[in-house]
């Protein structure tokens, strides 16, 4: 009925697959997503850039030589919170700025004692510029 119409709904990108790399699409946040070295990878948007593997793989050298900075931020942004910080642990990197601005996004979480609290660091240029935590 006019003026009313169904928006038409894109099917999902097929996986994205190179050599033992796969990245799935996930409709649920509209993002691809894929794990290297057992860190877990997002990219807003329907287009995957191939070097997007090589790129998540230059962050992780990045983020365990920035490993100590790092976990620096996320105990000081705990700070106050009663968060059982022995329980925090890396749940993602976004890509989402790196070949814009060049940054990663960090999002650290922990046990039921976080609730919905999550600390995001931003890594660029081979340093942490920034960190903040909320829910």
């Amino acid at each position: 009925m006019w003026p009313f119409r169904k928006k038409q709904v894109l099917p999902p990108p097929e996986d994205f697959i190179s050599g033992d790399d796969r990245a799935v699409y996930s409709t649920t946040f509209d993002q691809w997503e894929f794990e290297i070295e057992g860190i877990e990878f997002t990219l807003a948007g329907r287009e995957f850039d191939r070097r997007t593997f090589g790129w998540a793989r230059e962050a992780i050298t990045m983020i365990k030589r920035l490993e100590a900075e790092i976990d620096r931020h996320v105990l000081e942004e705990l700070d106050g919170w009663p968060c059982d910080i022995a329980t925090r642990h890396l749940l993602s990197v976004s890509m989402d700025d790196y070949t814009s601005e060049g940054h990663l996004d960090l999002a650290y979480v922990g046990d039921d004692s976080w609730g919905d609290f999550g600390v995001n660091v931003i890594v660029a240029d081979g340093k942490v510029i920034e960190s903040y935590g909320g829910d």
